[in-house]
């Protein structure tokens, strides 16, 4: 009789230990997890700001070049406007 409490307390016993291990491990897991994920957050939040400062260059590169585009057009309007007034100037009798 003696024989069968002591393989079950032993059981338990065995029991307990992997359940401890179990939650350890468990834990262990859980905390590397978390720390990959704080890691690549940081690693994914910079190559966010990267790209976004990249698309702020470009975007800049495209407005100045429309600008300039616009100015050119501009000017170019001016001095047809300004032949004109000149032609329209020489017809008229001085």
């Amino acid at each position: 009789m003696c024989i069968v409490p002591l393989r079950r307390h032993k059981d338990f016993e065995q029991k307990s230990i992997e359940d401890a291990a179990n939650k350890r491990i468990e834990e262990l897991v859980a905390k590397r997890v978390a720390e990959e994920l704080e890691r690549r957050r940081d690693e994914i939040e910079a190559e966010v700001l990267r790209r976004v400062d990249a698309a702020k260059k470009i975007m800049e590169a495209q407005m100045l070049e429309e600008m300039e585009r616009r100015k050119q057009e501009q000017l170019e309007d001016a001095r047809r406007r300004e032949v004109k007034i000149s032609f329209v100037c020489n017809l008229l009798p001085s």
